[in-house]
This record gives structure tokens, C-alpha cells and sequence, in this order.
């Protein structure tokens, strides 16, 4: 070999390890030179050399159109990964966005809000390879929209949220769009608003405008009980003797702020009750502003008929403020419900059992066991506290994780509910049939009707009722109203002639029977107003006349094939198709409005869907003895399908065969599952219903009309501007008072 030759190949050998030794050094190590003299960069590393870092990724705010990124010519499916090896998108991306699916698994070949380097909603330093986000968002990828005034959020009156917990912290509603965890809000405190919280609530107070001769204003009152199955009354603190134990009230002011009572004696008179109450922090509950009434059983046996409680005297008693419900518990092991009529009941669970009782040796209910009960029952209104209130709580774990109150020889049950008297901002029933007055009697068919009437007031009365449904050419005769029906009844409220301005009133829910009927001196009268409820004047005395208040509203029927199920002093209503009426499709009793691909067809089985925030009450047409006699419009909270829980396999009443039973064949053809909808209301059922024989509670809607409606609790009393800066009352001439609330000549 020549030495020319060797020399050449040296030099050669030489330049290749140059250039090598550059191609790596050039690649800043961040990255592997190739044998093509290219940098394969390391991950989160990019550009020539692998000099500029990669930013984080997030799910896009927005989304950049690729376009034709191969050259291709067209561009390619959702389904075909292009542009391998690429810096900003190493193992490959699609032309389109990437296929996903929807709720009713259809795949969506136009979906967005791909993951993006800084979300799209920022720009990357390639030097740090940190994220600088445009105003309004933040994170280390930009994946989060901002609450107002970051980082200094919700101007220290609120928490910043993620849409998902904002949904859960609304009565556990349930929030799984993609920006679950992107959107951020505020949650602001009690009193506070705005998207920031920044600006504050003034004071709530009754319109002075709003009382006239009759009008009367509804204050909340709420039932307590502390219950055991014991038979006698032995609550302890789970050490001490009996009678030592220890529960405290819960309470929400108007701006939804919680406060706790200091412990209150199992026992308690409604003195101490109202004591501990009235002694709450920030006149929370003004001195001189409760009543209360208190009933004590001992030992009671519940039955499946009538049992009155009376809330100051045993029961039965003929005496004001008296309760009627029934208190039915299920046996020792809560896993049955009694056939027959359906009647309220106080369970210790917030849920019903299926009517099977699978645990049954006989496989039916015949040895059902009826539980007693003692305890206290406080009837307590707040009328120095307007408006709408949430619900109050009792609390029995006052000492960590062990109850404070407890029972030695039997289960402790506490409930609280409202029983047709719930607070409110709205008077939905403003208009005053002017000269009517009426009477509650009872026919002696069991049918409860207006009464006392003369044939002129009878004429007044159809003309303040007007239509019934949403349709006013089927309306009849010169009063231009409709008798009311089935789908669609006549709610009106009935406030008695001589009472006070805190007795607001009940509701009932009525219609114009035009056939003749009997009434209690088995006289012939032709065409009644029949009571859908079979009211219960709260004063017991039958010769009560009412005033009758009515609204161009309508009470409207969700749906036929729907029925409801719920316990007593319960917030969960269940919605099931339980009906002997064969279906096509396997509808399921779900009267919410979400309608998908996949249930579209219950648009034929539902006449007026419920939503969020929507009112509504539960009735049984067919029956109308078994409603409840005062009526609670209730809120709808939340709206929900769960998991079922018993399979349509599992027989009602322990038939195996379902041979005999309509029912059985019934669930069992259109494949039903029973507690699968559901329904969070914001008061506790006064009422509890199952569903067995002829208990078809159905769900009726309120559509409130904005001429009948009457704010009369608002801020500053609706006499006077508040100033949100400062959350104070600006009254308006000839009103005073820290909400104007107050007329007053000195102030003109």
C-alpha cells in the first residue's frame, strides 16, 4: 500500500470523525447524531441542532386548523396518523381532529380540543420551555381559563373552582365536558356575587306594598324530629344515662350562610329550642322572631291508616298546628314495604326496597312486623327570618365521629321537613278572587270539595280560574275558563278569612266536577269544585272560610307512564314506569329533559319534561284521599340516572313465576329497572308513597306566570336600590329601616 494511499484514507478517517464530532456536538446534547449526520432530539427537545425546548401540552382552548399537512393533495380520515417524527408532534398526528365519541357512544369525526402545545392559549419561550399565557389563563400548560382577578381570585369573597366542582358542589350534580377541569370559576362566599364576588347582597325584606286586607306572607316553618325505635324515650350520649344526649339545628340564613346551634338536651322544651336558635351569632335568628310547638310519644304503634300527631298534644288531639302523617317503619331488617294503600312512612334510610322482599322465607309479606316509635316532634317557624330558606339540618355528631345522640335500646332517626308552610320570595298566587269565600267540607263519599258558596261566588270563582291548561280556545261559556282534568288541574292557595299576616296560606289542587253529587246532608248538588288534596285546615275546625288566591299559571302532568316513589321526610323523589299499560319501547319512568339518540322515543310517554330549578308537587288522581293534605311545591335540584339496583329478574311479591301477577309481566316485558331515576329536591317530602295496588303518584309541573307572580322578598324590601359596592340600601322616599322595609311619614 503506497503511503499516498494510507495518507488519503487517514484524512478521510479524520474528516469523518470531524464530522461526527460536529454533528453531535451540534446536537447540544439533547439528541443522538444520526449516521445521516441529523439529530434525533430527546424528548420535550426540538429544532436542527435540538437547541429549543418543547412546552407543555394541554387540552386546546381553541382549536388551529392543520390542513393538508403530507401534501398529500386532500385531507386524510381522523383514523391516519401523518407527519411522523416531527417536533412538536414526535409519534404522529391526524389531518382531522382525532375521532372521539359522545354520550351515546356515536363516534364524531368533527371533534375538537385536541391536546396543543400551551393549549392554544399561550406561547412557548423555547429557551425555558415554560408557557407565557395570554390574560385570562394560567397553568403550566395554560389549560386552565381563570377565574376573575388571578392570582388574586374571586376578590378574597370566594373559592376558584373547576367546572366539575362547581356541578358537585350544586347538590352533587355531576359536570364531564372536556373543560371539567379547564373552566374555572367562583364559588362565592355566603352574601357575596358577580363573577368575582366582588359585590355584595344587601339586606332581604317583605314589600310593605305587598300586604293588603287578606294577603298573608308565607314564612318557612319546619318540622324536627328526634325519633327512636326504643319504647321509651332513653337518648343518651352513648355513655351517660338516659336522657343526656345532645343534637344541635343547622341553620341557613337567606344567603344560603350556615350556622350551628350550641348543643341542645335530647328533650329539650321549645324554650331551650328556641333559646339555642335566637343565641346564634350576627342575629341570625332574631330574639322574639320563633314559635314552636312540641309533641312527645312514647312508645306509639304507627298503623297503616291515619295517625295524627298533634304538635303540642298527643295524638289525636282536636288543637292548632296539628300534624297529619302517618309514621310507618319498616320491620327490624328495613327490607320490606307493606302491600295495600299507600301511606306515608318515617324510614331510617333516604331510599325505598324493592316490594319483593327476596330475604323472605315464604317469599311474600305476610309477617311483617310493625315497629313503634318514640321521641319528639318540634313544629318551629321562623317568622323573623323572610323569604325562601334552605332546609334546616339536625346534627347528632357533635363530639368527632361518635353520635351525640343515641339510643340504647333502639335505631335514633332524626328528619326535618315542611308540611305545606315553606318560606318564599315569589307569591306564584297573587291573584285574589275578590268576593269568594269558601268552605272546606267532606262529602260522605270521602271527597273533600269547596263549599259555601253562593251560585254568584260559584260564577266569580270559574272566571278567576280561567284556563287550566296552555290552550284558551277549548276554554267554555261566558267566564272563559275550563273545569281542569287530569293532565291539567287548577292550583290555587287558600288563606282563611280571619287569621294573621304570617299565615301564608296552603296550597290545593282542584277541578270542576260537572255532574251532580251528594253533599254531607246527603243533599243533591249540582256541579262541585272537588279538592284534589284532601285539605286539612291547620286549626281542625271545619267552619274555617278561606279567601282564594289563584294564578294564570298551570299545574301540568309530566307524564302518564310515569310514576313516583318516595319515603317520608325524604329529598329523594324516584320516577318509575310501573303502570299496568303495556309500553312499545322499554320506557323507564325518566321525565327529565335529556333526550338522546338512544331515548328519543319517550318524547311519546312524556308530555312536560322536568329540568333543573323547575317546580313541580306529587298527586294521585285516581285516589285523591291518599295525597297529602298540604301541599309542598318543590324545587328540582338535580335530575339523575344511577346504576339500577334491582334487576328486572327479581319478581315483585315473591311470585316466581309472574304467571299470575300484570305487574310482574309488565316489568319483566319492558325490561324495567326499579330506583333508577331520580330527583333531588330542595324540601323533604312531607309525604311518603310506594308504589303497590293502586298507588299511581304521578309528578305534576308548575309553570309560575310572570303576571300572577309577586316578588315580595327582595333586597331592600323592593323600596329602595342597593348599592352592590357596599352591600347597603339607598330607600326610596317615605321608607326606612336597614332594608326598607319600613313606611314611614318622617322619611319623605
Amino acid at each position: 500500500m503506497s503511503k499516498l494511499f494510507l495518507g488519503l484514507l487517514v484524512a478521510a478517517s479524520t474528516f469523518i470523525a470531524v464530522v461526527k464530532s460536529e454533528c453531535a456536538n451540534a446536537c447540544n446534547g439533547h439528541g443522538k447524531c444520526t449516521s445521516y449526520d441529523m439529530c434525533i432530539c430527546n424528548r420535550n427537545w426540538q429544532a436542527n441542532d435540538c437547541s429549543e425546548r418543547v412546552c407543555q401540552f394541554g387540552l386546546a382552548h381553541v382549536d388551529t386548523p392543520k390542513g393538508d399537512l403530507d401534501g398529500s393533495g386532500s385531507i386524510s380520515g381522523p383514523g391516519l396518523t401523518v407527519v411522523d417524527n416531527n417536533f412538536v408532534y414526535p409519534y404522529g398526528t391526524t389531518e382531522q381532529f382525532p375521532a372521539m365519541e359522545d354520550s351515546d357512544l356515536n363516534v364524531l369525526t368533527d371533534s375538537a380540543h385536541y391536546y396543543a402545545e400551551c393549549s392554544n392559549k399561550g406561547t412557548c419561550d423555547r429557551a425555558t420551555g415554560e408557557c407565557t399565557c395570554y390574560d385570562g389563563y394560567d397553568g403550566v400548560a395554560c389549560q386552565r381559563a381563570s377565574c376573575p382577578g388571578y392570582p388574586a381570585s374571586c376578590s378574597g369573597h370566594g373559592v376558584c373552582k373547576t367546572k366539575k366542582q362547581l356541578a358537585a358542589s350544586d347538590n352533587s350534580n355531576v359536570y364531564k365536558l372536556w373543560d371539567k377541569d379547564s373552566t374555572m370559576g367562583c364559588e362565592c362566599d355566603a352574601g357575596f356575587f358577580g363573577p368575582d364576588c366582588s359585590l355584595k347582597t344587601c339586606k332581604v325584606g317583605v314589600d310593605p306594598l305587598y300586604l293588603d286586607d287578606s294577603a298573608t306572607i308565607k314564612y318557612s316553618t319546619f318540622d324536627f324530629a328526634t325519633l327512636t325505635t326504643s319504647a321509651t324515650v332513653d337518648f343518651t350520649d352513648g355513655f351517660a344515662q338516659p336522657g343526656t344526649g345532645f343534637w344541635a339545628i343547622r341553620f341557613f340564613d337567606h344567603t344560603g350562610e350556615d350556622w350551628l346551634t350550641v348543643p341542645i338536651t335530647a328533650g329539650a322544651s321549645c324554650s331551650e329550642v328556641v333559646t339555642a336558635l335566637t343565641t346564634i351569632p350576627n342575629n341570625a335568628v332574631p330574639a322574639g322572631s320563633v314559635y314552636c310547638t312540641l309533641t312527645k310519644n312514647v312508645n306509639s304503634k304507627p298503623e297503616n291508616r291515619w295517625q295524627q300527631w298533634d304538635a303540642q298534644h298527643p295524638k289525636g288531639a282536636v288543637h292548632p298546628y296539628r300534624i297529619n302523617y302517618n309514621l310507618s317503619i319498616w320491620d327490624a331488617d328495613y327490607t320490606s314495604i307493606p302491600i295495600g294503600n299507600p301511606v306515608p312512612r318515617l324510614i331510617a334510610g333516604e331510599s325505598y326496597q324493592p316490594l319483593y322482599r327476596p330475604n323472605s322465607p315464604t317469599g311474600n309479606l305476610a309477617h311483617l312486623a310493625t315497629t313503634k316509635l318514640s321521641g319528639y316532634i318540634y313544629r318551629i317557624k321562623f317568622y323573623g327570618n323572610p323569604g325562601r330558606l334552605q332546609e334546616p339540618q339536625i346534627e347528632v355528631y357533635l363530639d368527632g365521629v361518635r353520635p351525640s345522640l343515641q339510643s340504647t335500646n333502639g335505631k335514633v332517626i332524626t328528619k326535618v321537613w315542611t308540611d305545606g308552610q315553606q318560606g318564599e320570595d315569589n307569591d306564584y298566587f297573587a291573584d285574589h278572587c275578590d268576593n269568594v269565600a269558601v268552605t272546606v267540607a267532606l262529602n260522605p263519599y270521602g271527597h273533600y270539595y269547596l263549599s259555601g258558596m253562593t251560585d254568584t261566588e260559584k260564577n266569580l270563582l270559574k272566571a278567576c280560574l280561567g284556563s287550566s291548561d296552555f290552550d284558551t280556545s277549548n276554554n267554555i261559556d261566558v267566564y272563559n275558563w275550563d273545569h281542569g282534568s287530569r293532565l291539567y288541574p287548577h292550583i290555587v292557595k287558600l288563606v282563611r278569612s280571619v287569621t294573621v299576616y304570617t299565615d301564608g296560606g296552603y296550597y290545593a289542587v282542584i277541578w270542576f266536577d260537572p255532574s251532580v253529587h251528594y253533599d254531607g246532608a246527603f243533599t243533591a248538588v249540582g256541579g262541585t269544585f272537588k279538592l284534589l288534596n284532601p285539605f286539612s285546615p291547620p286549626d281542625a275546625f271545619a267552619t274555617d272560610e278561606y279567601e282564594i288566591y289563584t294564578t294564570k299559571g298551570t299545574l301540568a302532568l309530566t307524564s302518564n307512564a310515569s310514576e313516583a316513589t318516595f319515603s317520608f321526610a325524604s329529598r329523594t323523589i324516584y320516577t318509575v314506569n310501573a303502570s299496568y299499560e303495556e309500553t312499545t319501547e322499554p320506557f323507564d319512568g325518566d321525565i327529565s329533559c335529556e333526550i338522546g339518540n338512544n331515548n328519543a322515543y319517550k318524547t311519546k310517554y312524556v308530555f312536560h319534561c322536568l329540568n333543573k330549578t323547575d317546580l313541580f308537587t306529587v298527586l294521585n288522581w285516581a285516589n285523591p284521599e291518599v295525597n297529602s293534605p298540604h301541599l309542598n311545591l318543590y324545587t328540582a335540584e338535580r335530575l339523575y340516572t344511577s346504576k339500577f339496583e334491582y334487576d328486572k329478574s327479581v319478581r315483585f311479591y315473591g311470585n316466581p313465576t309472574g304467571a299470575d301477577n300484570n305487574m310482574n309481566a309488565h316489568l319483566q316485558s319492558n325490561e324495567m329497572h326499579y330506583m333508577t331515576h331520580s330527583i333531588t329536591t330542595d324540601l323533604s317530602t312531607n309525604w311518603g308513597v310506594s308504589i303497590a295496588g293502586q298507588a299511581q303518584f304521578n309528578v305534576y309541573k308548575f309553570f309560575p306566570s310572570t303576571a300572577s307572580t309577586y316578588n315580595y322578598v327582595a333586597e331592600c324590601s323592593n323600596r329602595g336600590v342597593c348599592d352592590w359596592s357596599q352591600g347597603t340600601c339607598a330607600c326610596f322616599p317615605g321608607y326606612t329601616n336597614d332594608d326598607c322595609s319600613i313606611q314611614s311619614s318622617i322619611s319623605l
